[in-house]
């Protein structure tokens, strides 16, 4: 009996799940290092856990120069992995009278 079902949905995945399962997680995690920043900076928190749902984090008010930059990579990752499953197009703004 071999160890990995080849006929398993999960191991015979094609590219279209891949990306969208690797979208849908990057959202999970900006979504929580989101609510970090607003509760230390908002709120009376001194610390917050993170919850991925992989682990857990305690970070402080010390950590939000590395959560700003986590969230900016982020944003950058989504936008990317959207641009390449065809979600959003690029769209250029149009100012009137400019």
């Amino acid at each position: 009996m071999p160890i990995i079902d080849l006929t398993s949905t999960a191991y015979n995945e094609n590219s279209y799940d891949f990306w969208n399962n690797e979208l849908e997680n990057c959202k999970i995690i900006l979504f929580e290092i989101e609510k970090a920043i607003l509760a230390i900076t908002i709120g009376n928190h001194k610390s917050y856990t993170l919850d991925t749902g992989q682990g857990s984090q305690t970070v402080s008010r010390l950590d939000l120069p590395a959560l700003q930059e986590q969230k900016t990579n982020l944003l950058c990752v989504i936008n990317d992995l959207e641009l390449k499953l065809g979600i959003r197009h690029i769209c250029k703004r149009v100012v009137p009278l400019w």
